[in-house]
């Protein structure tokens, strides 16, 4: 107890604390997808959905690892006169990295942590590691910490107040960063799911209709895009859910069955290059067809209102034509640059999905390059992807 008291009336415990703490943060915060570097405008695309667990991953870890740094400070402080290599610099310093009399051996195990950390936010094995090599260390350093005879005398209320401040510090930079991710979104410079806009209107058609990169429910169902032979097995792995055609469908409520109509009946919304039909299901919820791109689609659709009934019905149609921008990329960018050089009242229902995450300046600027530059492809890209 007195070991702990001692600690926390050092001021010097306090700034380490928080300005390690709000560094880790702002790190972790970014490899989650929460916002975007200012001037070069670029942002993680987090695969997955960001649950309250994530959120909480990323506080306590940041917070641990500043107590440790802190505790690192104050110990090496302490302890610089028993050790003349690491109280010094330079390379001699990095020489007692593996010496565990000297505190600096410590920083190994924080920069070791740091690094499993930066691969763990989908997979929490990772992060349970780092969290114990964080642990593990901390409780070696605590061992060596002799806290310094001093004349003063523990005093709780400027505990209180470098505690205050920290949080202050922590919780301002939190959000911070929160709030540039949403400010690229207002401002235009980058839509809601990651797909930034370059300027380029080539580039841009293409980003907009064909995903390069798995879908938030990609990693949770095992899907992979990366090849022809991947698509193809992804396809199947999703037909397996749908309605009245998979081997293991999902069962669907009346309300939930009312949804799944009422996005598979709109036009377009559904793989008319494939088989020809216009929508994927008929008004009683049965089938149009029985091409793999299409059930794949209806197993996407029923796999979203069952198990993401927040997304309203706008969101799942988006997920799906995306999906039709991967398995027809030649087509749909044509249509997409096509209805660009029109009016927005004329798009089709898969464009208008397409586009509705484009902010206002966005759209408008596309718009002026489409009936400007045109589009020409830049490399010749397959009329269909994934067997029919």
């Amino acid at each position: 107890m007195k070991k702990s008291q001692r600690l926390l009336s050092y001021d010097s415990f306090w700034y380490w604390f928080a300005g390690t703490t709000a560094v880790v943060l702002l790190i972790e915060t970014f490899l989650y997808g929460m916002w975007a570097l200012p001037v070069l405008r670029y942002q993680i695309s987090f695969l997955a959905e960001r649950t309250p667990l994530d959120i909480a991953f990323v506080v306590l870890f940041a917070l641990l690892f500043g107590f440790g740094v802190a505790l690192y400070n104050t110990v090496r402080h302490h302890t610089v006169a028993s050790c003349s290599i690491g109280g010094g610099a330079g390379f001699l310093a990095l020489s007692t990295l593996l010496c565990p009399v000297c505190p600096v051996f410590f920083l190994a195990w924080f920069g070791l942590s740091a690094t499993v950390m930066t691969i763990s936010p989908y997979f929490w094995v990772f992060r349970l590691l780092s969290f114990v090599l964080l642990f593990i260390g901390i409780m070696l350093l605590w061992k060596k910490y002799v806290p310094q005879e001093e004349n003063h005398h523990f005093r709780p209320h400027r505990v209180f107040h470098h505690l205050a401040v920290s949080l202050v510090v922590f919780f301002f930079l939190l959000n911070q960063s929160m709030i540039v991710g949403v400010g690229h979104a207002m401002t235009g410079t980058m839509t809601g799911d990651g797909v930034s806009m370059t300027g380029n209107f080539t580039k841009d058609v293409v980003a907009l209709v064909t995903p390069s990169e798995l879908p938030f429910y990609g990693p949770e169902l095992g899907l992979d895009m990366s090849s022809l032979n991947a698509i193809n097995a992804s396809i199947a792995k999703l037909s397996t859910m749908a309605p009245q055609q998979g081997s293991n469908p999902i069962q669907l409520n009346d309300e939930e069955m009312k949804r799944y109509i009422a996005i598979g009946t709109e036009p377009y919304v559904t793989c008319e290059f494939c088989c020809g039909v216009k929508t994927l299901v008929r008004e009683d919820g049965s089938p149009t067809c029985g091409c793999a791109h299409s059930i794949g689609m209806r197993g996407t659709a029923a796999y979203l209102i069952r198990n993401y009934p927040e997304m309203t019905n706008a969101e799942i149609a988006y997920e799906l034509m995306r999906q039709k921008g991967l398995y027809f990329p030649t087509q749909m960018q044509q249509r997409m640059a096509s209805a660009l050089a029109g009016e927005k009242s004329d798009f089709l229902p898969d464009i208008k999905y397409l586009t509705m995450k484009l902010s206002d300046i966005e759209l408008a600027d596309l718009k002026k390059q489409a009936s400007s530059s045109g589009f020409v492809p830049e490399e010749k890209a397959p009329g269909m992807v994934g067997g029919c």
